[in-house]
């Protein structure tokens, strides 16, 4: 164990652990040359084994360079030379992942998940245009905040093919990997369809089976809200027909980029599906804007926009100042962008229903009543003479 106040490497102070695992141990590290937090991630020495070591080291230098919001960005890596061990130093996350998200909270709401889906959509979309893919999400590499669900970052991009190369696990993560088994962009997207199951519900899309009466025969269907109903957790069966889409065993039925699949899920929760959604069933006279309760679209981020709040660690990596979008012309067109907010408060919208005068205070008929009584025994004692 690293102990805390100590020197890593030239430039990080180690703080206290964070966590870890069977291959790695993360602990929190503050810079000495400038107000920046860290969380290092150092792995076991048989992971900075030649060549999977500089493929990973590369891969992490070129997702650092890219804009945009929702990366868990690298700020330091390489080799401890005193412990031959390999480690990352990227962006200190304060918000927790999907997974204890879950644990501590429940479910995450469709309002959050819609919300967090527009930022890791375009933060995984400019990952899959300059070539890299994760190869390994799950609801523990997935974080999201409590308070401000456009923060939202995706860690540990080939981190499983790291381990694998070093004979410490499968290519591909069991429970949350495509049927194709190829670590590729439609894979990602595959596995990012049940993180969102997950998220929404608390149970796993591959053991929401597992008990409970005629499970046998609730196996042979693949209805997101039949899987949920299968543990107790509830899904609207208006959004069956996305993860249908978005978990298709074809990779060619799926949506064909992270940001369609995010603007399709937004679509379905404000009720204006898209042409491939069926329609939202509505009673008479009612719009179906108003058929689930939720923010109105106006209240959704829209995608690939950068977060106008500072990152959770208080610094801006200089990446995000670059501007450029890495998406290719043909993904940046394929599918339309989310509509973008009002900049209007509800509060400050003239209302066409005129005001009704306000009533008069009580006070002002109790002092009517007394001046009139007050007048009626003057009247009767001057009567008198």
């Amino acid at each position: 164990m690293l102990a805390p106040g100590s020197m890593f490497g030239s430039r990080w102070i180690v703080g206290g652990r964070l966590g870890q695992s069977d291959t790695a141990e993360v602990y929190e590290a503050e810079a000495t040359s400038e107000r920046r937090f860290a969380a290092i991630k150092l792995f076991d020495a048989a992971l900075g084994l030649e060549p999977a070591w500089s493929e990973h080291t590369e891969l992490t230098r070129k997702l650092s360079e890219l804009p945009g919001d929702g990366l868990a960005r690298a700020y330091d890596f390489g080799i401890e030379p005193k412990l031959g061990r390999p480690y990352v130093a990227s962006e200190r996350l304060t918000f927790p992942t999907i997974t204890r998200y879950v644990s501590e909270r429940g479910p995450l709401p469709l309002r959050v998940l819609a919300q967090a889906l527009t930022t890791l959509a375009g933060a995984l979309d400019a990952a899959h245009g300059a070539g890299i893919v994760h190869g390994g999400l799950k609801p523990q590499n997935v974080f999201v905040s409590f308070d401000n669900p456009q923060w939202a970052r995706l860690t540990d991009f080939g981190v499983t093919r790291l381990r694998h190369a070093a004979g410490r696990g499968p290519a591909q993560l069991l429970g949350f990997s495509a049927p194709e088994g190829a670590a590729t962009p439609a894979a990602d997207r595959y596995a990012l369809g049940l993180v969102c199951f997950f998220g929404a519900t608390g149970i796993p899309w591959y053991t929401a089976f597992h008990g409970g009466d005629e499970a046998g025969e609730r196996l042979t269907t693949r209805l997101a809200s039949d899987r949920a109903r299968s543990q107790g957790a509830e899904l609207e069966p208006l959004f069956d027909a996305w993860f249908a889409r978005a978990l298709h065993a074809d990779p060619a039925a799926r949506f064909r980029t992270t940001v369609e699949m995010a603007n399709a899920f937004v679509e379905i929760f404000t009720g204006a599906p898209t042409a491939e959604m069926p329609a939202r069933p509505s009673l008479p006279g009612v719009s179906a804007t108003a058929s689930l309760p939720g923010p109105t679209r106006s209240s959704l981020p829209p995608a690939r926009t950068p977060s106008s709040s500072p990152p959770p660690d208080g610094t801006a990596p200089a990446a995000l100042a670059q501007g450029a979008s890495s998406f290719p012309p043909a993904e940046r067109t394929s599918s339309p962008p989310l509509r973008r907010a009002s900049s209007s408060p509800p509060e400050n919208r003239r209302s066409s229903v005129p005001l009704a005068k306000p009533a008069a205070p009580r006070w002002f008929w109790f002092a009517c009543a007394g001046m009139a009584l007050v007048a009626v025994l003057a009247l009767f004692w001057l009567s008198r003479y």
